[in-house]
């Protein structure tokens, strides 16, 4: 599967990208949500994984630009602010997965899995 990482945590989009490389997925990142959509645009991926709060536009807008371009676009949402607003935000939005922040590694593999089946 191919799969875009968007976080503009460094360790956090490393840790994210070499987990999901070591699963066998091919990988690419990005820091903030307009480079995001540009690789959306450019090359098609099955898995969108992105962070809920970044500077610019926020993980919400990514999503629904992105299910724009691709509307079977399957997507996980990564948040520090697991409230009942994100969720119900992000549920409403249709994600496929959530990842309260912090979060390990097996917990991703985990929701990638699901997300993905």
């Amino acid at each position: 599967m191919r799969i875009l990482v968007v976080d503009d945590e460094p360790l956090i989009l490393q840790l994210c990208m070499k987990v999901l490389g070591r699963m066998g997925h091919e990988v690419d990142g990005a820091q903030e949500g307009e480079t995001a959509l540009q690789k959306v645009a450019g090359d098609p991926i099955d898995l969108l994984v992105v962070d809920y709060k970044m500077p610019g536009i926020n993980g919400f807008e990514v999503i629904r630009r992105a299910r724009a371009l691709n509307k079977d676009l399957k997507i996980v949402l990564i948040t520090g602010h697991g409230t009942r607003e994100v969720v119900g935000e992000a549920i409403d939005g249709g994600v496929n997965g959530i990842l309260v922040k912090p979060f390990t590694p097996d917990e991703l593999k985990q929701t990638i899995t699901a997300a993905l089946s």
